[in-house]
């Protein structure tokens, strides 16, 4: 079978393309016996990174770099005729949008209905770009989910989500779970910890936040959250708050809102850091706090936990099946109850230490090597059941 595979994701989107990268990590180990052609676009973030360098001398798999990106016009009506020339026996985008004219059978990934879910998705960006996301999503994403033969969710959340939206088959849907990356675990190498922390000069103490900075991700809640976990106790000064993650058009907003709230001095913004040195930060911090308003998955408390870090998450969305009981869950638009229950972290160790043990126990669960398998069953079932309909 000879398999097509958008993996143009991994050069823009940080979540989404590090999904990606996973995924092509391992469908080498799973599958022998198929053809796969990788389209790729050069890394935006960072130009000189060569993202899937492992694949370049691996059999089976060829990679085609394509001059466009994956959100484009170029992509909705020309890349149809790109993969015709394949003769591919299936395609896949990794990512909800892709051509409106495909010429084989499609599976695409669905990672989330934000843009539908979430109204607010948008609101970051300047008017022209905002305006003209919203309408690429509003017609692209449900012309990628009605023409496609199956669609890869990573929860059951995004699945309901899209049974809300759209009169589809509910088997038409196929949740597989994202996994961990196997960079994220236990730290014990001393010189390692403490180059990291000299390097991004993380203090004795923190509480930890990673992620973009968008509305979504309720950074405006974390900073009042905190702000108010100050008052609780003098003592909680002594516990600065790190973020970590990518500046958006918002950025200078949240420096206005730490001053406003008079903690500027307690916050450390350390921006984008490597994954390799993501574990140590993990590691270093009291806790992993990450209250979204909404998320399709959400690896992030994954990978705190991961790291051996209790983790304080949002009872919304798919944070409900991901976290599970290996977290402490609460509602993200509830500032006293956040702050309440990160001073219950600070001061109760006997807590802290079960919430390690049951996240350490939960990451297991969740596995690159198992998604790849099950994405790969996908792949098969589909170009079985088009076969069977076309003898």
């Amino acid at each position: 079978m000879k398999i097509g595979i958008d993996a143009r994701v991994i050069s823009k989107y940080p979540g989404l393309g590090r999904a990606c990268l996973n995924l092509l990590r391992e469908l080498p180990k799973t599958s022998t016996s198929h053809e796969f052609v990788i389209y790729t676009y050069p890394n935006q973030l960072f130009p000189d990174k060569d993202d899937l360098h492992f694949l370049r001398n691996t059999a089976h798999f060829r990679l085609v770099q394509l001059n466009f990106p994956v959100l484009s016009l170029r992509t909705l009506i020309w890349f149809g005729k790109i993969i015709e020339r394949e003769r591919f026996d299936l395609f896949h985008s990794p990512f909800q949008v892709t051509t409106i004219f495909p010429p084989c059978p499609l599976v695409v990934t669905v990672h989330d209905m934000m843009d539908l879910a979430y109204p607010d998705a948008f609101s970051h960006h300047p008017f022209p770009i905002r305006q003209g996301l919203e309408m690429y999503f509003k017609f692209a994403v449900p012309k990628s989910i009605l023409q496609s033969k199956k669609i890869i969710v990573p929860s059951h959340s995004v699945k309901e989500d899209i049974l809300k939206y759209f009169s589809i088959p509910d088997d038409k849907i196929k949740v597989i779970l994202e996994g961990v990356d196997p960079v994220f675990g236990l730290v014990s190498d001393g010189e390692t910890i403490l180059h990291i922390r000299k390097k991004y000069s993380l203090p004795e103490k923190y509480i930890f936040y990673l992620g973009s900075i968008k509305p979504y991700k309720n950074l405006n809640g974390i900073l009042e959250a905190y702000s108010k976990l100050l008052k609780l106790d003098a003592r909680n000064r002594e516990y600065k708050m790190v973020i970590a993650g990518l500046k958006h058009f918002n950025y200078l907003d949240l420096n206005k809102i730490s001053l406003r709230l008079g903690i500027a001095d307690q916050l450390v913004n350390i921006g984008y850091i490597p994954d390799e040195e993501f574990l140590v930060v993990y590691s270093s911090s009291t806790l992993f706090i990450f209250p979204s308003l909404y998320e399709g998955f959400g690896l992030p408390p994954l990978e705190a936990m991961a790291c051996g870090t209790p983790v304080i998450s949002s009872n919304t969305s798919s944070l409900l099946e991901v976290v599970g009981d290996a977290g402490i869950l609460v509602n993200p638009r509830d500032t006293d109850q956040l702050a309440i229950e990160m001073h219950h972290l600070i001061i109760n160790n006997n807590v802290r230490e079960e919430l390690i043990k049951k996240g350490l126990e939960r990451v297991k669960r969740f596995t690159w090597e198992r998604a790849a398998q099950e994405t790969l069953h996908v792949y098969e079932n589909v170009a079985r059941s088009c076969d069977t309909k076309r003898s």
